[in-house]
């Protein structure tokens, strides 16, 4: 997949993208496919290098949430003393500080908002992955509904709760549990498959993709990113878009903007599995794992660890939430792991995602910030990048995605609100 630039070959392009995750490669998908000459650059050595790969694989719209709520401040407690901990935290140099912005930020009228424009851009993206999968471009996309159980019974009234039976006769797999809820419109889609396939369309619209390349440094000239210095030369560029996670926010430090970005760790465990174990993802929602069948594999997805960036992570944590699924999917005992995988989910810290372009550069914009939510919101992310920047149509009631919103004194939604 990798295209290796030299001396006789282009080194000029309209738009560069940093990141070939699965917001990066959305962008520069819709970027070719508008006309636009593109080159992704991706430090990594291959597909699902970064935390595209540490995913649950679901698109599930209306469970797409800020990660700044007040159910966040209430249960974070609880959670940091389940074991396995769903929540973890490891105090380290600026993390208190962003942990604060994160709690002013978690007020019920701007959790509400939130949510609900969140939501709404959830169910227009889902929406482009189906077309994306009818146009044969969403290879592993599947239409299956989700389960979510809960261990013990919950506190007051649930509408829609299932009984054990119930659950049992929609997946005949799960252990005996308190209780439960049917979603019926969800989906199924492994990221990588979806990676290499946005990819290799964008290559298929004379795209440039270069894996093991990192952008070392970002050329200025005249307010303007004019080139990037990579570990695979000098590229002159007319538009970067920043869409490497975390790492956007080292590359936005470059040129003088703001991005508090910090990594919220998850995990993944894949484990070979036999027909007929799992039909449907589960939700355990005391431990907030999730268990989704993906071709004839089983993930199981879960925990956010903030404050450990730069530590090795600890696999044996996937493991500890493989126990804990089993203990409601008894088939995933004793079979084949066939992976372990962590990855730095990129917060911010009003816990909505950075989207657009910036004033502090005139031809950079931002695709960072998704937090749990990168693969649902690709798509819809890769619209809004491509109709700002190519056809110069931002739409100011996204104003609340700007990465130019933390150079402002307030919090993110404080002029929506007023």
């Amino acid at each position: 997949m990798t295209t290796h630039l030299d001396g006789t070959r282009q080194r000029s392009f309209d738009f560069a993208v940093i990141g070939a995750g699965v917001v990066g490669a959305s962008i520069a998908r819709e970027l070719a496919r508008r006309g636009a000459s593109v080159v992704v650059l991706d430090r990594a050595s291959g597909v699902g290098g970064g935390c595209s790969y540490a995913n649950a694989g679901i698109l599930a719209p209306d469970h797409v949430s800020p990660l700044a709520t007040p159910a966040l401040l209430r249960e974070a407690p609880l959670q940091m003393m389940r074991r396995p901990p769903a929540v973890r935290v490891r105090p380290t140099r600026g993390l208190t500080p962003w942990l604060g912005k994160l709690a002013a930020s978690a007020t019920p009228t701007r959790a509400r908002v939130a949510q609900a424009r969140l939501r709404q851009l959830a169910n227009e993206s889902t929406h482009l992955h189906r077309e994306l999968g009818a146009q044969g471009l969403n290879p592993t996309l599947r239409k299956t509904g989700a389960l979510d159980v809960y261990l013990r019974h919950p506190r007051g009234p649930v509408a829609g709760l299932l009984s054990p039976t119930e659950l049992r006769e929609l997946e005949p797999g799960l252990a005996p549990v308190a209780g439960g809820l049917h979603h019926t419109e969800e989906w199924v889609v492994e990221s990588r498959s979806y990676v290499r396939a946005m990819l290799d369309d964008a290559m298929a619209h004379d795209a440039k993709v270069l894996f093991g390349t990192t952008v070392q440094q970002q050329v200025l000239s005249g307010g303007r990113v004019a080139a990037l210095d990579t570990t695979a030369g000098r590229i002159r560029v007319g538009h970067v878009v920043l869409a490497s996670g975390v790492e956007s926010g080292a590359l936005a430090d470059q040129v003088g903007l703001r991005l508090p970005l910090r990594g919220g760790r998850g995990y993944v465990v894949d484990v070979a599995t036999s027909a007929g174990t799992l039909a449907k993802p589960v939700r355990l929602k005391e431990h907030r794992v999730v268990v989704t069948p993906i071709k004839d594999w089983v993930r199981v997805a879960g925990s956010i660890e903030f404050g450990d960036e730069a530590r090795t992570a600890d696999l044996r944590r996937a493991d500890a939430l493989l126990e804990v699924a089993a203990r409601v999917v008894p088939g995933l005992r004793g079979r084949p792991v066939l992976d372990r995988w962590a990855g730095e989910r990129p917060c911010t810290p009003d816990g909505v995602p950075v989207i657009g372009a910036t004033n502090t550069v005139q031809n950079l914009s931002v695709a960072t910030g998704h937090g749990m939510w990168g693969l649902i919101l690709a798509p819809v992310t890769a619209r809004l990048i491509a109709d700002q920047a190519i056809n110069h149509r931002a739409d100011p009631d996204l104003a609340w995605l700007s990465p130019d919103r933390f150079a402002r004194r307030g919090t993110f939604l404080s002029r929506r609100i007023a």
